[in-house]
C-alpha cells in the first residue's frame, strides 16, 4: 500500500482549495521545516490530506531561494511534454453511487468531467489546476486469475495493439 503522494504544484492556495473543495479531501497534517541546507536554502510545507481508506495525499508548499525567479512547470504531463492524459492519479471509491456523488461534487464545482467505463473499473476524470489529470474509480468486478494470465502473456507482446485507444478528449476534460 503507498503511504501518500506528494507534488508541487505553481500556486499552494489555489490547489488548497482544488483539492479541499472540489476533491473532498481533508486537511490531515502539515510537516513545516527548513529545507535542506538550512535556513539559506528557504523552507517547505509538507500539507498531507485524506483521501479515505486511510490514504494521504500531499502537496508541497515552496519557499525555496533556489525558485526565486524561476519558471518551473508543474504538471506531471505536458511539464514533461507528455500528452496530458499519460501521468495521472486515481484515488479509490467503494460504490457506483459514491463515484456518481464525486462526479456531482465536480460538476457542481464547475469542472468538466470524462466518464469511461474500462474493463474493470469506471472511473471519472478532470483535471487540477496545475492541468494534472486526477481520477476517481470504482472497480466493476474482480480480478481473475484469467486476468493475470492475460497479463503475464500481453507484457511479453510487443506487436503492435489493434484495439482502438479511448478517444482522447475522454482523457483530456478542460477545467474551469
Amino acid at each position: 500500500m503507498i503511504h501518500h503522494l506528494a507534488i508541487a504544484p505553481r500556486d499552494f492556495k489555489v490547489a488548497h482549495k482544488f483539492y479541499t473543495e472540489a476533491m473532498g479531501f481533508k486537511l490531515a497534517k502539515v510537516v513545516k521545516r527548513q529545507a535542506l541546507g538550512g535556513a539559506a536554502a528557504g523552507w517547505t510545507k509538507h500539507v498531507f490530506y485524506e483521501t479515505g481508506r486511510g490514504g494521504l495525499f500531499a502537496l508541497w508548499d515552496l519557499h525555496l531561494a533556489e525558485l526565486e525567479g524561476k519558471s518551473w512547470k508543474a504538471s506531471w504531463s505536458s511539464g514533461l511534454g507528455l500528452p496530458t492524459w499519460i501521468n495521472h492519479v486515481a484515488f479509490l471509491v467503494d460504490s457506483p453511487a459514491e463515484l456518481e456523488a464525486k462526479k456531482q461534487r465536480w460538476l457542481d464545482y464547475g469542472l468538466r468531467v470524462s466518464q469511461v467505463k474500462h474493463e474493470f473499473i469506471t472511473s471519472i476524470y478532470t483535471l487540477d489546476p496545475d492541468k494534472n489529470l486526477v481520477e476517481f474509480t470504482v472497480a466493476t468486478g474482480p480480478i481473475t486469475e484469467e486476468d493475470r494470465a492475460e497479463a503475464l502473456r500481453l507484457l511479453e507482446d510487443d506487436s503492435p495493439a489493434t484495439i482502438p485507444e479511448y478517444p482522447s478528449e475522454m482523457f483530456e476534460p478542460s477545467a474551469r
